[in-house]
């Protein structure tokens, strides 16, 4: 294993790219957090607060319980945003020599960009649904929402990995 206070102390730069994806994500984490604030008023005082695997709501509570969902968000966000100006604390699935530091992080602090943009966009459609659902527009979540969702996110780490592994040497872009 590689000691962390070895490796190169890189400061990557965002791509065009980087920038949209970033927006997208801070997007839906202002829309997540506005959704409570537009529904709240006409939502009855019991809502559901829990999906069963088919995205049925199995469990019910107070209509509070709708800002865990913005706050874990945007606790997440925060996180994830600082630690995106660290990739030299990462764990790589290769060894990260001075040829391709700068690849392994760009993957890197792409990856953490991507998951983040994607738990905002997933969680604003879990707050959404949620409130449809206690509104009496919805019945949940709908059959394949943990299909998608763990498709998505695995998806999202594969191709992480792949690319990873086949730039262990040099450059290779997210």
């Amino acid at each position: 294993m590689q000691n962390k206070k070895d490796l190169p102390k890189i400061k990557i730069r965002r791509t065009t790219l980087d920038w949209v994806i970033e927006f997208i994500g801070l997007f839906f984490l202002i829309i997540l957090i506005a959704l409570p604030f537009i529904f709240s008023g006409k939502l009855p005082d019991r809502i559901p607060t829990h999906f069963n695997i088919a995205g049925e709501p199995d469990g019910y509570g107070s209509k509070m319980t709708l800002w865990i969902l913005p706050l874990t968000a945007a606790i997440m966000y925060i996180g994830m945003t600082i630690l995106e100006a660290f990739p030299y604390i990462y764990n790589y699935p290769v060894e990260i020599t001075p040829e391709n530091a700068v690849s392994q992080y760009k993957l890197g602090t792409r990856l953490i960009r991507i998951l983040k943009t994607t738990i905002a966009i997933l969680f604003s459609f879990l707050s959404y649904q949620t409130m449809k659902t206690a509104l009496g527009s919805a019945a949940g979540l709908g059959k394949v929402f943990l299909p998608v969702f763990l498709m998505i996110t695995f998806g999202i780490i594969i191709i992480y990995l792949v690319r990873s592994l086949n730039s262990k040497h040099g450059d290779q872009s997210f």
